[in-house]
Order: C-alpha cells, then sequence, then structure tokens
C-alpha cells in the first residue's frame, strides 16, 4: 500500500515540510487535491485537480493516476514538465512545485513501475475504477453500461510519477515566509526569499 508517509528521509528541506504539511492538514479531506498545469500544443495553459495517491516507495516521486485517453498525457508528451499547486488551509500553506511527470502504463517496460500500478490499482475505490472504463474523457456522453471493472488494470489506466525538481514553499500565517528549493543534478539548494 502506498502511503502519504514514506519512511525514507527527504534529500530536500522543502519535501520534508509538505510532508509535515500532509500531516498537519490530515483532517481536512481535501489535503488529498492538487492542482495540476500543463502546457497544450498551443501553447496555452491547462489547469486540473489530481488526487494525491501518496509517495512513490523509497523516493521523493509524488503519485497521481490519470486515464491515457485524457488531454493531460497528450499535454505531457509534448513537454514532461508540469507545474503542481497544492494549499492547505489549515496551516495555511501553499506548495508550488515544477515536477518532471512519468507515466506507467500496461505497455511499459519497467517492472517495478508496473507492480506499483497494479498496488495503485487494487487500491482505488469501485467508483474509481469504473470511470477508467467509461468512453474517453471530453467526448459526448454515450449510452450503455461500462464494463465489470474488476481487479486488473484496464489499458486505460495509468500512474503518473511526478518527480519535484523545484519548490516553493509559501507559508502565510501571521509570520509570513518563503523558500524556494531548486535541484541541479540531484542537489537541492535552498533560500529564503521575500514573500
Amino acid at each position: 500500500m502506498v502511503t502519504e508517509q514514506d519512511d525514507a528521509e527527504p534529500q530536500c528541506d522543502a519535501l520534508a515540510r509538505l510532508k509535515v504539511a500532509l500531516k498537519k492538514n490530515r483532517r481536512d479531506a481535501h489535503h488529498r487535491y492538487f492542482q495540476l498545469a500543463t502546457v497544450a500544443a498551443d501553447g496555452s495553459p491547462r489547469n486540473r485537480t489530481l488526487v494525491f495517491r501518496g509517495f512513490a516507495p523509497g523516493d521523493e516521486r509524488l503519485l497521481a493516476i490519470t486515464d491515457t485517453r485524457s488531454e493531460k498525457l497528450a499535454e505531457l508528451s509534448i513537454g514532461n514538465t508540469a507545474e503542481i499547486a497544492w494549499y492547505f488551509t489549515h496551516t495555511r500553506e501553499q506548495f508550488r512545485l515544477r515536477v518532471l511527470v512519468d507515466c506507467v502504463t500496461q505497455s511499459s517496460q519497467a517492472p517495478a513501475g508496473l507492480q506499483l500500478r497494479n498496488e495503485v490499482w487494487r487500491g482505488l475505490s469501485d467508483a474509481a475504477r469504473e470511470q477508467f472504463f467509461w468512453l474517453p474523457p471530453g467526448q459526448p456522453l454515450g449510452t450503455g453500461t461500462p464494463p465489470d471493472a474488476g481487479d486488473a488494470a484496464p489499458d486505460t489506466f495509468a500512474l503518473l510519477f511526478l518527480t519535484p525538481i523545484r519548490i516553493d514553499h509559501l507559508v502565510l500565517a501571521k509570520v509570513q515566509t518563503r523558500r524556494l528549493a531548486q535541484t541541479t543534478e540531484g542537489d537541492w539548494h535552498e533560500q529564503s526569499i521575500n514573500p
């Protein structure tokens, strides 16, 4: 089972603060939702809300899921960089994470990624699984009943690995603070900046 709190110590203080924010805001159900921004082929921005599915075991990558027929995958095939905006109401913190996105589908060659994809699939509710058997996202509604979701992940189910490369952390409490962390060749560098 993938969990929000991974036992591995993050190499980046900003990621450690994100994990603390997740824990402190756990009582708010919406703490699991973040916005993911991409760029369409025509250069215009796109934004949507995704459900945070935890951290990849043993590392700093965030996990989310998507339908392989969605526009976001077409946009990510142009460039695999996206940005997450995540606001925590209880602690009044905003995290903006620039991420590199890797997608694991049924045809992926990485055994570990496929195993985690199947594990995440089995952890979904029946209602969440059923969506992957609907008509393609954005298409006119059709008639008919989707097939039984079953235990095997369909070709339409994809697991997204979101690897942070830049984290802008803004605290909007009584004393406002802002820290910017960036990675260069795997080394994180962080500095305080003006809110």
